[in-house]
């Protein structure tokens, strides 16, 4: 030493430093992956070295001596790309600016690589590194990614290669440019058992630019703004020298735990009106008014500043002050800081509390017959729901699909069907939300048998099946229903959610039938017998009397009165051969075409609920279909394959199939 110590000092082994075992561990000073602490020593003082002075300090006036940068911008080296050891692979950036993916290579490497290990500092707005491969240990750890690797995991005798692709995912994206570099004590093992380290002979600490999202990113709501006259109380006049003021501003704008707020994310500037950069801000200022980037203002001096600068704040506790400063002497013009915020905003009326009633479409309801309850809430929260419970186990009555979301006037809707035992059932309807609201509201229903007709000449009879029903038959449509305690335990229904309550709905009905207990195959194709067979049970025609003319429907077939009823209606024609094609899979038109024929003779109300769609397939639709098609779109009876195409020549579902004589025939009761 060149004078005896004064004062005791400290020498501390630095991070970088570290020790390879003979087991091929490393062990560095600093790394929280092994845990390994920065030694220290102190060096005493030398008790015969003369006491210091002590330093007096003074407090030296503020002056703006060049444009501040920015304090959140990183600084970014100049750019490095060592020919020997590590190297970066140009970034990519999601679309949202949220992911940064990047490559990590070596380079130079004649004998090839067996193992080593890289590290990086990461930016302040990465929460998270994925690698691939994934390494064995490291990771992020205090802004510092470790990613040590082995033989056997990338080992190779090339001279350059990928070594791991990173993954970056950030909480906010980047505001700036950002920098990604190797540290210093990242290495590699070369296949002939040389090390190659960052920082040392011609391996550089190679580095990357990632570069500042150019997305658009969503603009805080504005809380409020506040002028800068107000803050800067005395008159300020002057005449730049050179487009330079003779005074400069130093603005203090904290939030209110006492941080300093930051530019665009706490709040912006405008100048009369246009919304300023921070660099214009700070160069408006600093009084550099013929910059580049502020000279199209108009701004000739301070006092143009003051009048005209305003704070736009996303956050209503945030405070500004500031200080006019006197470039030449030092001096501050408007003694203390004036602090401005904006006025509290008056305490808003406590919410209403959320409330809860219901009614039922009807309160008597016959056997088998759909009966809504509707639950209107007041004053619900986001995000709440209402479930619908029963009293008795699903004994009289059975709710039919997923009841409705809570629409805009606070309704929401769920479909009944009552059972065939006679009695009352409690429906009731909860509402919860996040806050931990709940209420409940209820409503009886008396379930009750339905009354008989005897004679008539409406097309129906008592006692048996209907006979053949005719062109402009009024009547309510009755459907056949021979084991009315059957509830459908279909497994396989989870890929056609949609069609679930129409194929329950019907096979409740024994309008329907499954493969067997469990499987409803709703996937399948379906003959033009079978669904002539169903449809006819929808409109309760299965036991009336037709002739068929059709030579493929022979007079012992299980579907001749389906075929024969429908022929009889009108409803089908065959094909023109004299042939019906009853083991032939329908098509998704010729079901439209039937449905909507059916519809007609039983007056169904068929009145549009949708726009209609343009389907681009529209001119495959053949001639005779199209009305039918169309008008069940328009209906919401029948939808497209996708949102732009019919696909009419395709073959009809078991499930669609359901969906179409439910909605159109079961449903409307």
């Amino acid at each position: 030493m060149s004078d005896a110590l004064a004062t005791a000092k400290n020498i501390t082994i630095e991070e970088g430093s570290y020790l390879e075992t003979n087991d091929n561990s490393t062990y560095e000073v600093g790394d929280d992956t092994n845990s390994l602490a920065a030694p220290t020593v102190e060096l005493p003082q030398d008790p015969n070295a003369p006491t210091p002075k002590p330093v007096t300090t003074t407090t030296p006036k503020p002056v703006a001596t060049a444009k501040p940068a920015a304090t959140d911008k990183p600084a970014i080296d100049d750019p490095v790309k060592s020919t020997k050891g590590f190297v970066f692979g140009e970034p990519t950036v999601s679309e949202d600016g949220l992911k940064v993916t990047v490559d990590v290579n070596y380079v130079g490497v004649e004998s090839g690589i067996s193992s080593g290990r890289f590290k990086i500092d990461m930016p302040a707005e990465v929460t998270e590194v994925a690698a691939n491969p994934a390494p064995q240990a490291g990771g992020l750890s205090g802004g510092v990614y470790t990613y040590p690797f082995a033989l056997g995991q990338t080992a190779t005798s090339e001279t350059s290669g990928t070594i791991a692709t990173l993954t970056l995912t950030l909480k906010t994206p980047f505001k700036y440019d950002n920098q990604l570099t190797i540290k210093t004590g990242s290495y590699l093992e070369t296949n002939n058992n040389a090390t190659l380290e960052v920082g040392s002979d011609d391996v550089l600490a190679s580095n990357v630019v990632l570069p500042a999202f150019g997305g658009t990113e969503p603009t805080p709501d504005v809380k409020g703004s506040i002028e800068l006259k107000k803050a800067v109380t005395v008159k300020v006049s002057d005449t730049p020298a050179e487009g330079v003021s003779q005074y400069f501003i130093i603005p203090v704008v904290k939030n209110a735990d006492g941080s300093n707020a930051k530019y665009e994310d706490d709040f912006v500037t405008n100048y009369n009106g246009t919304k300023l950069t921070e660099d214009q801000y700070d160069n408006l200022l600093n009084g550099y008014f013929t910059a580049d980037n502020v000279k199209d203002l108009g701004v000739t001096s301070m006092e143009d500043v003051v009048n005209g600068l305003s704070y736009s704040l996303y956050n209503s506790n945030i405070t500004v002050a500031a200080q006019l400063v006197n470039r030449a002497t030092g001096e501050i013009q408007n003694g203390n800081d004036t602090e401005q915020s904006l006025t509290p905003a008056k305490p808003t009326a406590k919410p209403s509390e959320p409330s809860i009633s219901v009614k039922a479409s009807s309160t008597t309801v016959e056997f088998d017959k759909k009966f809504t309850v509707t639950a209107t809430v007041k004053n619900a929260k986001d995000g709440a729901k209402v479930a619908f419970t029963t009293n008795d186990d699903e004994k009289y009555a059975v709710i039919f699909g997923t009841p409705t979301e809570i629409n805009s006037k606070g309704e929401t809707k769920a479909t009944y069907v009552a059972n065939d035992k006679p009695g009352t059932v409690t429906i009731t309807a909860t509402y919860k939300d996040t806050e931990g609201n709940e209420k409940s509201a209820s409503v009886k229903v008396t379930v009750k048998k339905a009354s008989t007709t005897t004679g008539g000449n409406d097309g129906t009879t008592s006692g048996g099946g209907p006979s053949i029903i005719a062109p402009g038959h009024t009547g309510a449509v009755t459907t056949p229903n021979t084991n009315t305690n059957y509830k459908p335990d279909f497994q396989d229904l989870d890929s056609v959610e949609w069609a679930r309550t129409a194929i329950n709905g019907l096979a409740m009905r024994g309008m329907i039938s499954g493969r067997d207990q469990y499987t409803f195959d709703p996937n399948a194709n379906i003959t033009r017998a079978e669904y002539c067979q169903i449809l006819m049970g929808a409109i309760n025609a299965l036991n009336a009397k037709g002739e068929s003319t059709f030579a493929d429907v022979p007079s012992t077939a299980w579907y001749y009165n389906a075929v024969s009823v429908a022929s009889q209606l009108g409803i089908v024609s065959g094909y023109g051969d004299g042939n019906f094609g009853p083991n032939d899979l329908i098509t998704r038109q010729d079901m439209a075409l039937m449905t909507y024929k059916t519809a007609k003779i039983m007056n169904k109300s068929l009145e549009p609920v949708n726009a209609e769609i343009t389907f681009e397939d529209s001119h495959e639709i053949s001639d005779y279909a199209f009305e039918a098609v169309m008008t069940l779109q328009k209906a919401g009876i029948i939808n497209g394959m996708t949102d732009t195409t019919f696909e009419p020549h395709s073959n009809a579902t078991r499930a669609q199939s359901a969906k179409v004589i439910f909605d159109t025939f079961v449903d409307a009761q």
